[in-house]
């Protein structure tokens, strides 16, 4: 008795719009929301970016920074560290990941002056096959 190839439908234009549409809001959230912002926060002073198998790590350099004023959001795909730094404002950094994040299991620490974000990678669900 010969296999048969289970019946698969995608529905091509909501998997490409889908995508489309999530282009075009980060497209314009860089354009707008940074143009807003007017460049009023300053960069930290070192930053250092790890895009390895299972996660993303972070880490961001800033001496004598208050750990007490620093605030991490992931929002989508997207990671925005800020601070208020005494005499030089505020220090903001946002960086827009290739794929979905594991948002809740995201953890950031501060230890000598240097912020490390950890946010792990979204895995990918198996789906069982159920012969008929």
């Amino acid at each position: 008795m010969a296999a048969r190839s289970p019946k698969v439908s995608i529905d091509a234009g909501n998997f490409i719009l889908g995508d489309f549409a999530h282009a075009v809001d980060a497209f314009f959230d860089e354009m707008l929301v940074d143009r807003w912002n007017c460049g009023a926060a300053m960069h930290f002073e070192r930053t250092e970016f790890a895009d390895l198998p299972d996660r993303y790590e972070i880490r961001l350099a800033a001496r004598g920074l208050d750990p007490a004023t620093i605030e991490v959001e992931a929002r989508g795909q997207r990671l925005t560290v800020r601070a208020t730094s005494g005499g030089e404002g505020a220090l903001e950094s946002v960086f827009t990941f290739a794929e979905n994040v594991e948002h809740e299991s995201a953890t950031a620490r501060w230890s000598n002056d240097v912020l490390t974000v950890t946010v792990p990678k979204h895995k990918a669900r198996k789906i069982a096959l159920k012969a008929e």
